[in-house]
């Protein structure tokens, strides 16, 4: 037994689970609304007899420590870590090893990286440095909460790290260098970012003289993507759920500002708008969000986007806008009550139409018309019926328009196609299905016997590679695939057949069968046509023979 089923065979996955999605109990299954994405129907289950979790919808999930994984967007070691600390087994193992990897520990890098800058904006040679910090209203209670640094030595940092045992690639690899001679953030204040457990993934620096660019990020790695991180979130996460509400804002200064006065439910997004990830993060938090991006057009048009994320998404938002086209940090800096903002803030059908009327002339027939239409595409959207007429009758008093013609013009209004992940073919793929069976049921036998193709057939065919490898792993002539996913085969299965009778599952998996035989024929039919001449006697002969095995297993 390895380490991590040693702690996985310790760890309730209900009661893991339960922490951030409430559980239906349905059968000897657990189901829920899936915690990684949106949906209406629950397609998410918890098999207690497996101790796994899985989502028919969106593919996440898996046993304790992949579930944690997916869930708090840790690294295998932290998820093991945490893991182990509850199931009480102490950890002696090389996490990476176990995983079958040789990659180094990268959030041990970034955490002797973020010390490292930390400490350099106090030393006396930067002293401008931290004066500066300090002019763009920083205290020092701030500066050491959110670890705020400086890079000043070129080459100090490459030092320190392979002081602390780290080889030359695993530096070059981390993406904080360009060079063995120079850190990426040299010159920069420096930004830690941290993921929602507080471990730093990531950086961004702060020019703080002319020039550009005046933000710098660190690049995308196995452990930072922006649009899953939201700066400042392990720090505000208590305030998010003491306080009811979270603030959203644009990158680090804005966050930062709202914390030092007091507003410690503040988060910020890094150059793009809010995400699905962003959402489904702060949905275990809270469901009420307040948007205050820049209101410059780039920060309106991310301002729509964040709308449109949100939609559907059974959270109440509201648009916080700050006067005279200023961020929250210079409002705050100028002496702002940024209380009064949240008072004033507006629901997203009244941010439609404010920005409806500074492109449209709103004194005219044809400028309201036009604005009602933008408007009313974002309302058509909704799936809330109660939310509609609400919108709907605000949008009635606000553009002095009766509720029904403004429910006629509903009707009308036509919707830009949107390829979205939910409207894609979702479900399980034929030969996942069959092999879901043959495991559930221990099928494998009788798939064998009940089929004229060995497993040969399927050699060289991508599509079948998963079949395969399972049927010659029952037959003892290789590994099966990751444990997971073949227990989240069956439990899907066994969740459509939670009521069946033994004989309704043994129907239903011979025209599985005869479905496989049919495919199998088919490629074979093909594999045939291409390898020889379609004219000639011999091509003839063996297309007969063909027909006539087609025949003998009923499939023509």
């Amino acid at each position: 037994m390895t380490i991590s089923q040693e702690i996985e065979s310790k760890i309730d996955i209900v009661e893991l689970v339960q922490r951030y999605v409430p559980l239906k109990k349905a059968g000897s299954l657990y189901k829920a609304c899936c915690p990684f994405h949106s949906e209406k129907t629950p397609s998410f289950m918890v098999s207690a007899t497996k101790n796994i979790a899985y989502c028919y919808g969106c593919h996440k999930g898996g046993g304790p420590i992949k579930f944690l994984m997916e869930i708090e967007k840790l690294e295998f070691r932290e998820a093991m870590q945490m893991l182990a600390k509850e199931a009480g087994v102490e950890l002696k193992t090389d996490f990476y090893k176990e995983r079958g990897s040789n990659q180094t520990d990268i959030f041990e890098a970034y955490k002797i990286a973020a010390n490292w800058y930390h400490e350099e904006l106090y030393k006396n040679e930067n002293s401008e440095k931290l004066a500066y910090a300090k002019r763009r209203g920083l205290t020092e209670e701030t500066l050491k909460a959110f670890q705020i640094g400086y890079s000043g030595d070129s080459r100090g940092l490459w030092a320190q790290l392979k002081w602390r045992g780290m080889s030359d690639k695993d530096i070059l690899d981390s993406g904080i260098f360009v060079s063995p001679h120079r850190d990426k953030f040299f010159g920069r204040i420096v930004f830690p970012i941290a993921n929602f457990t507080g471990h730093t993934v990531g950086f961004t620096g702060r020019i703080t003289d002319a020039g550009e660019p005046k933000y710098l990020n660190s690049p995308a790695s196995r452990i930072f993507n922006k649009s899953e991180i939201l700066y400042g979130l392990h720090l505000a996460k208590s305030s998010i759920v003491k306080l009811g509400y979270v603030i959203v804002v644009e990158g680090q200064m804005d966050t930062v500002k709202l914390h030092q006065a007091g507003f410690s439910n503040a988060v910020g997004i890094s150059g793009t708008a809010l995400t699905k990830e962003h959402i489904h993060l702060l949905r275990r938090l809270t469901t009420k969000i307040f948007l205050c991006l820049d209101m410059d057009k780039a920060g309106v048009n991310a301002t729509f986007s964040s709308l449109d994320s949100l939609l559907n998404e059974e959270v109440d938002c509201k648009v916080i806008r700050v006067d005279g086209g200023k961020d929250p940090d210079e409002f705050i800096e100028g002496g702002g009550d940024f209380a009064t903002l949240i008072a004033k803030s507006i629901t997203p059908v009244q941010f439609f139409i404010d920005a409806g009327k500074s492109r449209f002339d709103f004194e005219s027939v044809v400028g309201k018309t036009q604005v009602l239409r933008e408007t009313l595409k974002y309302v058509r959207r909704m799936s809330n019926r109660i939310e509609i007429d609400m919108s709907v009758k605000y949008l009635a008093r606000s553009l002095d328009i009766s509720e029904s013609v403004i429910y006629e013009e509903l009707k009308w209004v036509k919707l830009p196609v949107r390829k979205t992940e939910e409207s894609r073919k979702s479900g399980l793929d034929f030969w996942q299905t069959v092999v879901g069976y043959c495991s559930a049921y221990w099928f494998y036998d009788l798939f064998l016997s009940s089929i004229d193709y060995t497993s040969e057939h399927f050699e060289g065919i991508p599509s079948y590679d998963f079949i395969r490898s399972e049927i010659l792993a029952h037959l003892g002539q290789s590994e099966t695939s990751d444990p997971d996913t073949i227990k989240a085969l069956e439990l899907q299965v066994e969740a459509e057949n939670e009521w069946a009778q033994r004989e309704t599952i043994l129907l239903k998996f011979s025209e599985l069968v005869k479905r496989a035989q049919k495919l199998m024929f088919e490629h074979e039919k093909q594999a045939l046509a291409s390898s020889m001449d379609q004219n000639s006697l011999e091509y003839m002969q063996a297309h007969l023979g063909l027909i006539s095995k087609g025949k003998k297993l009923g499939i023509i």
